[in-house]
């Protein structure tokens, strides 16, 4: 492999790791726009057990379970494998994922992986499919006794 080829795969590798952040960053805003500007307008989300659907499908989901609630979400995406083959990519990540809930101090703790396929559109790098598979996810409720959970709204 050439410096040249080397370098062009750490940037992409690079430009993929950013894609990732920013879509699981706009996940935590609640940015609606900044989630589907991830994608490719034919991307496949495949979510078990919420099922399979397009983006537009992805945003109803979200909208209806994280943007019109007060959950608050930490989603982390760490340990990535990720392949590339020209303007085609494909990756694992491993997810940890927690939410509560201040309405009712409910919780949810969630460990899985991502199985991501990814294309070079235009310069840009861009989700054609995603999978989110849990592993292992706990639900339970705070004692009011035992912790007190603050929000803090964003000034910016």
């Amino acid at each position: 492999m050439t410096l040249e080829e080397r370098i062009t795969k750490l940037e992409a590798e690079s430009d993929i790791r950013r894609l990732k952040a920013r879509y699981l960053n706009a996940c935590d805003r609640k940015d609606v726009p900044a989630i589907r500007a991830c994608f490719t307008k034919d991307a496949v989300i495949d979510f078990p057990p919420l099922g399979e659907f397009d983006v537009d499908g992805l945003i109803g989901i979200f909208t209806q379970m994280a943007v019109s609630t007060s959950v608050i979400d930490s989603h982390h995406g760490h340990n990535a494998e990720i392949t590339i083959n020209g303007d085609k990519a494909e990756a694992i990540w491993n997810l940890g994922f927690a939410t509560i809930n201040p309405d009712d101090n409910s919780f949810r703790l969630l460990a899985g992986f991502y199985t991501d396929k990814y294309e070079r559109q235009n310069g840009k790098w861009l989700m054609i499919y995603t999978r989110s598979e849990p592993r292992k996810i706990i639900d339970g409720k705070l004692e009011e006794s035992s912790t007190s959970a603050h929000l803090i709204k964003d000034t910016i």
